[in-house]
């Protein structure tokens, strides 16, 4: 009996030693998860960084070797910090005016950067939700050139449950035409060039067909051509909250902001597009308040339409689509 009882002591030790064991190696992994990075990234974070504004946070982080990160050739001074960072990095962007200021990363795919930060850290596990970095559509160039469209995606998150406010909630202000009398410009830094946008439209675009009678609009096509981008624009007038006075050329570059928005409520999935279209040459940043108008009967998707009672006037528009031909 008495070594039976012992036995079965020493099991429950046995049992006790194991489960403390496994608890420990899973907050260990926990907490790998939480900080890994990619070791060729070969960087110090300091104490203060916080994952919603890496640009101007960028200068708090020093590189361990400098000199054994291999640059791109034409890389820009103000750009390699950052890119020493992160080897993804491939811009910078500021809307002077804003909150906007932040380091730009591209993916492989339009995945990874939804819920990985700046700094490589899954933000989801450290935010409580699918955080993020404003990133570059991975269709678009990141070379010495800019794409046709030059699109960013990114998140919005308000200060709620210890979430920090997210670089793209600021695009909300844009619904206000008095806010983009303010704030018009927008700067698009990559790593090789500097471009200066001139913000010319501000609309609603939902993402999927069975929302707007079997349609959806693709604005995040990078390289429409010029007779294309006809149609682009008719899409967009269509479209925008405001008439900004910023003419829209079929032969301009443009650079496009997106985010999330539920201005249509819950069941109907929405994105706020701020649309900026290239500086022209001799063209100086300022703008005409006198020129910017409302836009009342904008076009909203069908569902809007049959939730609200009301005919929708572009029901049988032509339907739109990008191409590069």
């Amino acid at each position: 009996m008495k070594s039976n009882k012992a036995l079965a002591v020493l099991c429950c030790l046995m049992a006790v030693m194991i489960l403390t064991f496994t608890g420990m190696l899973f907050m260990k992994l926990k907490v790998d998860r939480q900080t890994e990075v990619p070791v060729s990234y070969n960087y110090d974070i300091a104490d203060a960084v916080e994952t919603d504004k890496p640009a101007k946070e960028v200068a708090a982080v020093e590189p361990n070797c400098m000199k054994g990160v291999k640059f791109p050739e034409g890389i820009l001074d103000s750009m390699k910090t950052a890119y020493a960072v992160n080897n993804n990095c491939v811009g910078r962007l500021s809307i002077p005016g804003t909150e906007i200021d932040t380091v730009i990363i591209q993916g492989k795919d339009n995945s990874r950067y939804l819920t990985y930060s700046f700094y490589e850290i899954w933000t989801s596990e450290v935010s409580g939700t699918l955080y993020g970095n404003v990133f570059l559509d991975y269709q678009c160039r990141n070379d010495e050139y800019l794409s046709k469209n030059t699109i960013l995606h990114g998140h919005t998150t308000g200060k709620s449950d210890n979430i920090p406010k997210q670089s793209f909630r600021s695009l909300y202000d844009y619904r206000s035409k008095e806010h983009f009398i303010e704030c018009p410009i927008i700067k698009y830094t990559t790593l090789y060039n500097e471009y200066t946008f001139k913000i010319c439209d501000v609309f609603y675009s939902t993402t999927q067909p069975g929302y707007d009678n079997g349609y959806f609009f693709n604005y995040i096509y990078p390289d429409m051509s010029d007779s294309n981008m006809v149609g682009y624009i008719d899409q967009v007038n269509q479209r925008r909250l405001y008439d900004t006075g910023v003419s829209l050329e079929p032969t301009d570059n443009i650079i496009t902001l997106s985010t999330c928005i539920y201005d249509y409520g819950k069941s109907i999935d929405t994105r706020l597009v701020v649309v900026g279209r290239l500086l022209h040459e001799g063209e100086d940043e300022s703008i005409d308040a006198s020129l910017v108008k409302d836009n009342p009967d904008y076009r909203r998707p069908q569902k809007w339409y049959d939730n609200h009672g009301k005919k929708n006037p572009y029901k049988n528009a032509e339907k739109w689509k990008p191409s590069a031909e």
